[in-house]
C-alpha cells in the first residue's frame, strides 16, 4: 500500500463514511455479514442496523484502536483455516482490528483486496492522526466535544433539545449547572430559536460553559489597559504576553528538529515580541485579534494547553535526548512479567496479543515461558495451572512486525525455558527463520568484551535471557554461524554474593532476583547489589504467590541499580503508573539512564538504606542538589467518573505523592469537591523536599471521595522530578550568590486506565527553590 495525498486520502474516508459490506468472522466460525461505515465525526467506526430490536449497534471508536493488521495473521484466523473454514487465498481480503489494549478483536472480509486497503489506509491513518503528540491541545477539541453531541444525538436528527442537553451535562460531563444558568446559556446558543442546538449551536454553548475563570484571573493581573475587561472581553497584547511568559513562565519552547543537532531538536527561551506574535498565531482562533496581535481568554487556554507549556519538558516525553552509547547494564529497561497472560496468574489463556500490547506500551524485555508441545512444536504456558498454552511460533510470528514500533532500541526475549533439546532446536529454528538478521546468535565484536555492548549499538536486535542448557555430550561440537540451538546473549543465572560473582560471573552473566531474595541481598550487603548492576543486568520478578497479578513497588530496586524490574503489564494497579512515569522520559523507547551516583559508586559510596538527609553545600553537590518543590493545585477540567456504568457524579480530591529514595516519600492531599467532576477548584498549597530528584518520581491521582466503600481513582499523571518543566530565574541574593528559583504555571495531562490519554486535565503552578541548608 503506497503513501496517499491530502486529496486521495479525503477519497478513502469519504468512501469509509459511505459504507461497505464487510463479512465479520469469529473464533467459533460464526460469520455475520453487515455494512460498515465511519461516522462523519471520524471518532468511531458502526454498522447499519437491521433490526432495531436489540439497541443501538456497537461503536468501535477510533482512539481504543491499536492496530490494524493485514490478512490472516491472528489466532482466530489460524483457527479457521487449520478447520478448515477459511481457505488460506483469503488472505489478500482479510483484516482484522485490535483494540481496548489488545484485549479485544474484529475479524473480518471485505469482498475484495481494493476494499480492504481502502479500509486498512483509513483506518491507519486516523489512528495516527489521533496518536500524534499533540503540539496543541485544541487539535481535536471539536471532534471530542461533537463526541458528545452525537452520543446524547439518541433519534439522529442532529441536533439536541434542551432535555437532551440537560442530561448530557450531568450524565456524560459531571456538569451540574443550575437551571437559571442553564436556561440561559441555552437561549443564548439557540440561534434559530426553535428549542434545539445544531452541532454549531452546541460548540458555542460548550465553549461558554467551560471559560475558565482561573485563567481570567491570571490575566488580569497582565492586562494593562483602562478598559474595564470581563470574561468575555479580555485579551493580553503582545506586549503583555511577553511580560506574564518572562515573569511567571521563564518559558523554553521546542523549536523545529533541526538535521545537524545530535539529538535532534532545539530548544528557544521566549524574550522576544517577534516569537511572542508567532504564539498569538498559533493559539488565538479569532481572525479580528490575531490580526493585532493580542490574546483572548481562549487563545491563552489554548496556548497553556498546549504540550510545550505542559507539566512535562516535551522534549523529554518526545525525544530520546539521553546518551545512548552507554554499556546496556547503566541503564534501566522497562520489563514485563509473564508478559503471555491477560489477567491474573491461575486462569485464562496465553495470548500472542498480549506481547503485542507490552511492546505498544514501550517494554523492551518481555517473558516467554517454554515447554515441549505435541508434535514437536513448542509452547507457552504458565506450568502447573490452569492458563491455556499458545504455540511459541504464533508469539515470535504475531510479534516480529510490532518489535521496534515503539523504540529502535533492543528487544530482550526471556526464555524460561523447560523444553527437551529437539524443541529447543525447534525454537531456535522458528526464532532464526522469523527473525532473520535481528536476532543475535553470537558474540558480539566490541572494544571491550568485559562490557556489555550499548543500546545503540544493539538497535534493532533482539537479544535471547534464558539459562544456558549443554548440548548432549555425545554430539559433535557444532561451529557454524546458525547453530541449531539456542544462543542465550544473557544468561540467567543464580544471585550470588558481590564477592563471588566479581570473580566468577562476566558481564553477559544475568542474574534473577525474586523480590523477596532481593530484600534480603540489600539489608545483607546493600553496596554488594549496586556493585553487581555495574557490569551486568540483573532482573527482579514478583513472588509467585502473587497470583492476582499485583505487584510490588519499583522504586526499591530502582533505587539499587537494578535493570529489569518485571512487572504485570495485565494489572493496572498503582504501581503500574510508577513504571508508566519513569519510562514515559527519554522519548519514551523503554531505556532511561540511571544516575551517576549509581554507575559511579566507588566515588559515590551512595546507599539508599543510609542515606545523608541533610544536603550538602551548593559547591559539592557533586551528584544531586536537593530541591524545595512548591505545588499549588489550581482547578481541575473535564475529570471522567470512576467508570463507564456510574450515574454519580464525582466529589474529587488530589493526592500528590513523591517516590524515591525512603526520606523523599511523602504524601499530601486536597480537599473534596462535592459533586463537580467539570470544573473543580481546589487552590490549595503544598511543599516537598526533595534530596535525592534524580531518584524521585512525582504521581498526581484524582480521586472521587466516597463515604460508604473505597474510594476511587479517577485518573493520574506521574513523571521524574528531573523532568518536570517549570522555568528558570535567576535571583540575586547578595553581591555573591545567585540561587536558581524555578516557576511557571502547568497543566497536567492526565491518563486512565491502561495508561490511556484522556481530555482530564489538572492546573497547578509550580515554583522549586534549592535547599541550601
Amino acid at each position: 500500500m503506497s503513501m496517499m495525498n491530502p486529496e486521495q486520502m479525503n477519497n478513502i474516508l469519504n468512501e469509509l463514511k459511505l459504507g461497505t459490506v464487510l463479512v465479520q468472522r469469529k473464533h467459533d466460525g460464526e460469520k455475520s455479514s453487515r455494512r460498515f461505515y465511519l461516522h462523519k465525526s471520524e471518532q468511531f467506526i458502526t454498522h447499519h442496523q437491521l433490526d432495531k430490536t436489540f439497541g443501538a449497534p456497537t461503536r468501535y471508536y477510533i482512539n481504543k484502536i491499536d492496530e490494524v493488521r493485514v490478512g490472516l495473521n491472528t489466532r482466530t484466523f489460524d483457527r479457521l483455516v487449520r478447520h478448515k473454514l477459511l481457505e488460506q487465498d483469503n488472505d489478500r481480503c482479510a483484516f482484522s482490528i485490535f483494540f481496548n489494549n489488545y484485549r479485544n478483536e474484529l475479524h473480518f472480509l471485505a469482498n475484495d483486496e481494493e476494499i480492504r486497503n481502502i479500509w486498512v489506509e483509513g483506518l491507519r491513518y486516523l489512528m495516527e492522526t489521533h496518536a500524534q503528540k499533540r503540539q496543541r491541545h485544541l487539535i481535536n477539541e471539536a471532534n471530542w466535544i461533537l463526541n458528545y453531541f452525537y452520543l446524547a444525538d439518541k433519534d439522529g436528527s442532529n441536533s439536541l433539545s434542551k432535555s437532551e442537553c440537560r442530561r448530557l451535562l450531568t450524565d456524560s460531563l459531571n456538569a451540574k449547572v443550575s437551571a437559571k444558568d442553564f436556561d440561559r446559556l441555552f437561549q443564548e446558543a439557540d440561534r434559530s430559536g426553535d428549542g434545539l442546538l445544531t452541532a454549531d449551536d452546541f460548540l458555542e454553548f460548550f465553549h461558554t460553559l467551560t471559560r475558565r475563570r482561573d485563567l481570567y484571573n491570571i490575566m488580569k493581573k497582565y492586562a494593562k489597559n483602562d478598559e474595564n475587561h470581563t470574561i468575555d472581553s479580555i485579551y493580553l497584547t503582545t506586549e503583555e504576553l511577553l511580560e506574564f511568559l518572562q515573569k511567571e513562565q521563564n518559558q523554553v519552547i521546542l523549536k523545529t528538529p533541526k538535521l545537524d543537532s545530535k539529538f535532534e531538536f532545539s530548544l528557544e527561551i521566549v524574550n522576544t515580541c517577534e516569537q511572542v506574535q508567532e504564539l498569538i498565531k498559533e493559539f488565538e482562533l479569532n481572525d479580528e485579534l490575531r490580526e493585532k496581535g493580542h490574546l483572548s481568554l481562549k487563545g491563552f487556554r489554548n496556548l497553556l494547553l498546549s504540550d510545550d507549556f505542559a507539566l512535562m519538558k516535551p522534549w523529554c516525553s518526545r525525544f530520546v535526548y539521553q546518551d545512548m552509547t552507554r554499556p546496556l547494564s547503566d541503564y534501566y529497561i522497562k520489563t514485563s512479567h509473564n508478559t503471555y497472560l491477560f489477567n491474573n496468574q491461575v486462569f485464562g489463556d496465553s495470548n500472542p496479543e498480549a506481547y503485542n500490547r507490552a511492546l505498544k506500551a514501550g517494554c523492551r524485555a518481555v517473558e516467554i515461558d517454554c515447554y515441549d508441545g505435541d508434535n514437536g512444536r513448542p509452547i507457552v504456558k504458565h506450568g502447573f495451572t490452569l492458563v491455556k498454552p499458545c504455540l511459541f511460533e504464533s508469539i515470535i510470528r504475531f510479534i516480529e512486525p510490532n518489535l521496534f514500533k515503539a523504540s529502535p532500541y533492543p528487544v530482550i526475549l526471556d526464555l524460561e525455558n523447560h523444553c527437551s533439546i529437539e524443541q529447543q532446536q525447534e525454537m531456535a529454528r522458528i526464532l532464526q527463520r522469523i527473525l532473520g538478521d535481528r536476532l543475535i546468535s553470537e558474540p558480539l565484536l566490541t572494544k571491550d568484551s568485559s562490557i556489555l555492548p550499548s543500546p545503540e549499538d544493539l538497535k534493532y536486535k533482539v537479544l535471547i535471557r534464558g539459562v544456558k542448557i549443554p548440548a548432549p555430550v555425545d554430539e559433535p561440537q557444532i561451529t557454524e554461524k546458525q547453530s541449531p540451538y539456542l544462543f542465550f546473549y544473557l544468561q540467567n543465572v543464580p544471585y550470588i554474593d558481590y564477592e563471588n560473582a566479581e570473580k566468577s560471573q562476566e558481564c553477559y552473566h544475568s542474574a534473577n532476583l525474586a523480590e523477596k531474595h532481593f530484600d534480603r541481598a540489600c539489608k545483607a550487603d546493600p553496596l554488594g547489589v549496586i556493585k553487581q548492576t555495574l557490569k551486568s543486568s540483573l532482573r527482579m520478578y514478583p513472588d509467585g504467590l502473587r497470583q492476582d497479578s499485583s505487584n510490588p513497588d519499583p522504586i526499591a530496586p530502582w533505587n539499587f541499580g537494578i535493570q529489569m524490574v518485571a512487572l504485570n503489564y495485565q494489572n493496572d494497579d498503582s504501581v503500574m503508573s510508577l513504571s508508566y512515569g519513569k519510562f514515559m522520559d527519554n522519548g519514551g523507547c523503554g531505556y532511561v539512564l540511571k544516575p551517576k551516583y549509581l554507575t559511579d559508586i566507588d566515588k559515590s559510596l551512595f546507599n539508599p538504606l543510609n542515606f545523608i538527609v541533610k544536603p550538602p553545600a551548593l559547591s559539592e553537590c557533586i551528584f544531586e542538589c536537593p530541591q524545595r518543590l512548591t505545588i499549588k493545585v489550581i482547578s481541575g477540567q473535564f475529570l471522567p467518573r470512576a467508570n463507564e456504568t456510574t450515574t454519580d457524579i464525582p466529589d474529587p480530591y488530589v493526592l500528590i505523592s513523591t517516590h524515591g529514595i525512603p526520606c523523599d516519600k511523602q504524601t499530601k492531599k486536597t480537599k473534596k469537591i462535592d459533586d463537580n467532576g467539570f470544573d473543580p477548584e481546589w487552590n490549595e498549597t503544598f511543599q516537598f523536599d526533595i534530596h535525592f530528584p534524580q531518584m524521585c518520581l512525582i504521581r498526581f491521582d484524582v480521586y472521587d471521595h466516597d463515604r460508604f466503600s473505597r474510594d476511587d481513582r479517577l485518573a493520574y499523571f506521574c513523571l521524574p522530578v528531573t523532568a518536570m518543566q517549570t522555568g528558570s530565574t535567576l535571583v540575586d541574593v547578595d553581591a555573591f550568590i545567585y540561587l536558581i528559583l524555578f516557576i511557571g504555571y502547568r497543566h497536567i495531562h492526565l491518563r486512565a486506565k491502561n495508561n490511556n490519554l484522556t481530555y482530564s486535565t489538572i492546573f497547578i503552578h509550580v515554583q522549586f527553590n534549592p535547599i541550601l541548608s
